[in-house]
Formats: C-alpha cells, structure tokens, sequence
C-alpha cells in the first residue's frame, strides 16, 4: 500500500463559512496554524478590483495560482477552502495534504450557503467525495459535534 505522509488538513463543505469555523475549531484542537484559502489570497491581492481594472483575467489568475502554491507549501496548518477553489486548484493541494469533505445535509446547505453550491448540490457532493481523502457525513451541525467527528475520521487516517 501506498503510504502518504500529510502535513497539512484541507477542509472543505459546500457551506464556506461553516468550513471556516470548522477549520478554526480544529486547528486549535490540533495546536495547528489556521488558514482561510479565499482570505489569504484576497490579502495577496489586497485591492483585487483595481487590480482587476489593469489586467487581464490570465494574469489575475496567474496571481490566485501563486498564492494557492503558497498556501500549500505550509505545514502543520489548517486550510478551510472552497469548492470552486479546491476543484480548479486540486493538483496544487493533493500532495501532502489530507483533505475532508463535511458533506452537510441539503437542507443546511440550502440556507447557509452559495446558491451555486445549493443548484449544484448532488454534482458538487459527488465531486468532493471522488477527490477528498476523507468524506464525514454529518446530520448534526453543532461544530463541536462535527469537530469530534471530523477528529475521529483523522485518526482513523493518520
């Protein structure tokens, strides 16, 4: 069996700040840095509109791309990402990192986040779940629930 080492958790849900909280949670449960994909790569940006009114969207991308291989160069940290971003940036983050899919139920979805990700619902879950690591299923939204549970599925990992 192929053994990979990880050195950082990815996580990602079709609700953003949901996997933003969660990613906080755990890092501090895991004594680990937290990082939030989308702000760290807004901050590199910093004024993405004006940046937007002097180039051209290759190079805004080019830019996104370098702040992503940044991210993933760190370790012992926690990356709450978004669907999007992960799937357009998947080869960037697949070494090294363990990434977990919290698949929310719909309903949840459906009033908290992207409406994207809500029309998209089966398609998007469908997708997390053939490239995530690991997929955690949860019910239950409390974040401390989903935080054990996400714990319980790394240890089963690691």
């Amino acid at each position: 069996m192929n053994e990979q080492v990880f050195n950082k958790i990815v996580i990602v849900s079709l609700c953003d700040s949901f996997s933003q909280d969660l990613g906080k949670m755990l890092s501090q449960n895991l004594h680990m840095m937290f990082c939030d994909a989308k702000e760290l790569v807004e901050y590199e940006l910093i004024d993405k509109d004006r940046l937007k009114e002097l180039s051209t969207k290759e190079y805004l991308d080019k830019c996104e791309k370098r702040a992503l291989k940044h991210i993933a160069s760190f370790e012992d940290v926690v990356v709450s990402i978004d669907y999007d971003t992960l799937v357009h940036n998947f080869d960037i983050f697949k070494k090294h990192s363990l990434i977990v899919f919290v698949k929310l139920g719909k309903e949840f979805v459906s009033k908290h986040a992207q409406v994207a990700n809500v029309i998209c619902f089966q398609e998007h879950t469908n997708n997390l779940k053939q490239l995530c690591t690991i997929c955690v299923e949860v019910r239950k939204t409390d974040l401390n629930f989903v935080c054990d549970k996400v714990l319980d599925a790394i240890g089963r990992t690691i």
